[in-house]
């Protein structure tokens, strides 16, 4: 079941997780080279769910978070960094099982959620 915009999520989340959350997201938009419109939407309605609390727009801190996931799908190192990072920001078990969950669902959405397994386990090991 795909997370849905009429959905509220289980716990009210702190501007850095959500932060968090989406670069995730980011990241496993683009790992597989294929970015399908449905993954965009999907990202989108996760916003809306979530909510955006800081002075600056989702547009702009998104255009920093897509170079950091390129960045990240590019080089070992440099993921390693990013997903750690991702991992630091996300205190709580709630907000990384919220993460894992909306990383699982946008895998499985172009249909190469199999392609990704080994992505998804590293993203999994990270927020152990």
């Amino acid at each position: 079941m795909l997370f849905r915009k009429s959905e509220s999520p289980k716990t009210q989340l702190p501007q850095s997780e959500r932060e968090a959350i989406v670069d995730l997201l980011h990241f496993c938009l683009y790992a597989d080279s294929h970015i399908a419109l449905k993954e965009g939407e999907f990202i989108a309605d996760v916003i809306d769910v979530i909510g955006w609390e800081t002075q600056s727009s989702f547009g702009s801190y998104e255009a920093r978070s897509i170079a950091s996931a390129r960045a990240a799908k590019e080089s070992p190192p440099t993921r390693q960094g990013f997903l750690a990072f991702a991992a630091e920001r996300l205190k709580s078990a709630e907000a990384r099982a919220l993460a894992l969950k909306l990383c699982q669902q946008l895998f499985a959405i172009d249909g190469t959620e199999i392609r990704e397994a080994s992505l998804l386990a590293e993203i999994r090991a990270s927020l152990a």
